[in-house]
Parts: structure tokens; C-alpha cells; sequence
């Protein structure tokens, strides 16, 4: 890079300088002007085509694509959200005494087994939470029903709610173990409509069904203190606590 060398003193000044930093003298810069006006045309066309012209083309589209996958991704969502999941169709069963029958086998010495087919429970839900319809409502959520679905270690509890006519749909599956006065859950997944939810996830999601939790608290505590619970395809088998 060209020096600056003052006239006056001699100094050595950088390039950009313009009065001299050792004496303040007022600098001849012709000979920076000259080497700005040798440099090569081409050069600075061809920098200035760079600062000026169109973006990079391969980082263009990566970027459109990326915005195409993202936006394709969260619609894919939203459909699977708003898609109703299979539910248990309502059923004309008659609702058995189900927190009678835990009552009696818990603190009236019944023995053996109690079995309900997965029509009697989703019959007992619809029977229990007529009259708790009011509490289970949320600000413009209305609450529709509630059900239950078994198959082998697993039990998966659905709800409706409406939105305006439109219905919501969500879901949550446990693991249950009951047994000692308490009863113990492991959430295996959820879905909102027919969008999967980690486990990881739904353990914190879980809150959505608080209220009817709150709803089921006798039958929640009359289930632990059974000898255990075991649900398979279509039914559970619940079993009066050991004497």
C-alpha cells in the first residue's frame, strides 16, 4: 500500500491520511489518486457485478425449497389436527354401577374379579358426566363427550369438545397400575385429531383432560385401591384388593 510522505517532516503517513500525523501538514495525495486510477477496469466491473447483481442462484432455491417443505409440513399438520381420529361409536349399553361395584370391593370385602367390556365403561362415562357437563366446559369450548378405548397393557381416553359447531378432538394413552391405596399412570402418547403426540410431550399436554380427571375423582381413587388392573383388547379386568 502506498505510504504518504509528509513534505514537511518526512513522516510516513498510511494512505488514507490526509494532514500528516506527525505535524499536521496537509498531504499530497496525488499519488494514491494515481493508483486508484491504475487499477484494472475489469476488476472493478467485475466486483461491482457482484455487489449489484442477483443473489447466488443454488441459495436461492435452497431457500424457496426450504420454505415450500416448511410450509407443506405445518399444512400436512393442520389437516392431520383437524381430521376426526376413530372414536368408539356412542353405545346403547346399559351403564353398570361401576363406582358402586369398586366401593363394595373395597371396603365391603367382595371378592373376585370385576369385568366390563369397553361398551359398559364408555355407557358408565356417558352416564357420569351428564350432570358435570357445565364444570368440563371451557371459555368457547363445549364439552361433548368423553371415551375409552382398551387393547392390551393399554388404556386411551378420548375427548370431544366443540368449537363453534366445529368439533376438537383429543386423545391420551396410559399404562396403569393400581395397587397399595394408589394408582399409577405411564402416558405412552396422545394425539390432537389424528396428529401423534410424543410421550415425552403429552406427559406435559396432560393438563387438557385436568378437568375431567377432577370429574372421575372417586372412581380415581376407588381404582387404587383394587389389587390390580389389567386391560385388553375390548375390556378390563380389575381385581379386588388382597384380605
Amino acid at each position: 500500500m502506498t505510504k504518504l510522505v509528509c513534505a514537511e517532516c518526512r513522516h510516513e503517513n498510511e494512505a488514507e491520511r490526509i494532514y500528516c500525523h506527525n505535524c499536521g501538514e496537509r498531504l499530497d495525495r496525488s499519488a494514491v489518486s494515481a493508483q486508484k486510477k491504475a487499477q484494472d477496469p475489469q476488476e472493478v466491473h467485475r466486483r461491482l457485478q457482484k455487489m449489484l447483481g442477483p443473489p447466488n442462484m443454488a441459495r436461492r432455491n435452497f431457500f424457496t425449497v426450504s420454505k415450500l417443505a416448511l410450509a407443506a409440513a405445518v399444512v400436512a399438520a393442520l389437516v392431520e389436527i383437524a381430521l376426526p381420529p376413530e372414536l368408539p361409536a356412542p353405545t346403547k349399553a346399559v351403564p353398570p354401577q361401576v363406582d358402586l361395584d369398586l366401593e363394595n370391593a373395597a371396603f365391603y370385602q367382595k371378592t373376585g374379579a370385576l369385568e366390563y367390556s369397553q361398551d359398559q365403561i364408555n355407557a358408565y362415562l356417558a352416564y357420569r358426566l351428564t350432570s358435570k357437563k357445565t364444570a368440563l366446559n371451557k371459555p368457547l369450548l363445549t364439552f361433548v363427550r368423553a371415551t375409552a378405548s382398551f387393547r392390551d397393557g393399554a388404556c386411551t381416553i378420548g375427548m370431544e369438545r366443540s368449537l363453534f359447531g366445529y368439533s376438537i378432538y383429543s386423545r391420551t394413552s396410559y399404562q396403569v397400575d393400581a395397587g397399595a391405596g394408589k394408582i399409577s399412570t405411564t402416558n405412552v402418547g396422545g394425539w390432537i385429531g389424528r396428529f401423534p403426540i410424543h410421550p415425552a410431550i403429552m406427559r406435559f399436554g396432560d393438563i387438557i383432560f385436568a378437568d375431567l380427571w377432577s370429574a372421575l375423582e372417586r372412581e380415581h381413587k376407588l381404582l387404587g385401591k383394587m389389587g390390580a388392573v389389567s386391560f385388553h383388547d375390548g375390556g378390563v379386568t380389575i381385581t379386588a384388593p388382597a384380605r
